[in-house]
């Protein structure tokens, strides 16, 4: 054995002489011994004292938090999940035990448990906007936006200085496209800290992506096509043009069109998938889905319709992309809609309308 080899152990046994020692006092001076040596960065000692005081005396709650920040700053989130779940066999029920979970089954990807802890903490009552902010974190990273704002209102009705729910509710708003209803959260978010460099570039973010996504549709009227077999709704300021066997209907600054074509085929759910993933494909490298693959039988028109929506990047510019078939027994029509205006809930809600109105006379 080394000379260093050997001052290690014999640190080692002093330390270990000393906790035992220091766990013959009452928890609270051993609490302070443990704080005093993470201030001092000692973090491998004050582990080792933190999981004494927890053999010691398993309802001593600071034992397991203490514990738990340690685990945290080290990353260890599943030495914090198992921690926890132990404190939780003694202090059952605690408040500060639960939430104290609730970040590292996130950073786990425990999604589903992560909300049952939230949901136990808000029957226990009292739960705070933390929770309430981290229940929307978890429900925007699953993609359910709307959700996930009314957590974040709720965080904020409870603290109305949460600046990371305002914040956090301003990029569910961005990623539903309501950029009128980020830029309000994030101005609420400014009058809490005026100075914020973070929110004042958000601000202007949004705002360019607002302005950009200004577009003018003018009055939406029925498309009078010959023979007139069916209806469509679209922007009387756009122009109409036959190219080949498509009908082509253009906005004056051709950033957006529509396409209809005709088939006497017919699609069943398989063809209408094998469509889309065409669509998408020729569409560059997909980045997003609005709308997924819908599929169903409308009952007014007795036809079936098939839609899908998303967004994507060709040499790095954004495109928005839609495609709706309408078919019955005997034929189909595909309505393609494409444009390069940024995206907005309003050209989102223009889009759909369009597409709705398509069906066969």
């Amino acid at each position: 054995m080394s000379v260093t080899e050997n001052i290690n152990n014999t640190l080692d046994e002093t330390k270990d002489e000393e906790i035992k020692d220091i766990i013959k006092e009452n928890n609270d001076i051993i609490a302070k011994k443990i704080d005093n040596l993470i201030d001092i960065n000692n973090i491998s000692y004050a582990k080792k004292l933190a999981l004494e005081l927890i053999k010691k005396d398993n309802k001593y709650k600071y034992g397991y938090l203490v514990l738990a920040d340690i685990y945290y700053e080290e990353n260890d989130y599943k030495s914090v999940i198992e921690l926890i779940n132990n404190g939780l066999n003694f202090i059952k029920d605690d408040k500060e035990l639960l939430e104290n979970k609730i970040e590292a089954l996130i950073s786990t990807y425990e999604y589903e448990e992560a909300k049952n802890v939230i949901e136990k903490l808000i029957s226990l009552g009292d739960a705070t906007s933390s929770v309430y902010g981290q229940y929307g974190i978890i429900l925007s990273m699953e993609g359910k936006h709307l959700e996930a704002i009314e957590k974040y209102k709720k965080a904020v009705s409870i603290d109305n200085n949460d600046m990371l729910s305002m914040i956090n509710m301003s990029v569910a708003y961005r990623a539903l496209y309501k950029y009128d209803d980020a830029l309000d959260i994030l101005e609420r978010a400014l009058t809490v800290n005026k100075n914020d460099s973070n929110i004042i570039n958000r601000i202007n973010n949004i705002k360019y992506l607002r302005d950009n996504a200004k577009f003018d549709i003018g009055k939406l009227i029925s498309i009078q096509a010959n023979p007139d077999r069916f209806h469509l709704l679209v922007p009387e300021n756009f122009n109409a043009s036959i190219d080949g066997a498509v009908l082509k209907i253009e906005s004056s600054d051709n950033r957006t069109s529509i396409i209809i074509s005709y088939s006497d085929k017919k699609y069943d759910e398989v063809a209408i998938k094998d469509l889309f993933d065409g669509f998408r494909s020729r569409r560059g490298e997909l980045y997003s889905v609005i709308t997924p693959i819908s599929i169903r039988t409308r009952e007014e028109y007795n036809d079936l319709f098939a839609e899908y929506i998303f967004t994507s990047k060709i040499n790095k510019n954004d495109f928005f992309n839609a495609i709706t078939v309408v078919g019955n027994e005997e034929e189909s029509i595909i309505l393609t809609i494409s444009s390069t205006v940024t995206v907005s809930s309003n050209f989102i809600s223009f889009a759909k309308e369009v597409m709705n109105s398509l069906y066969f006379k």
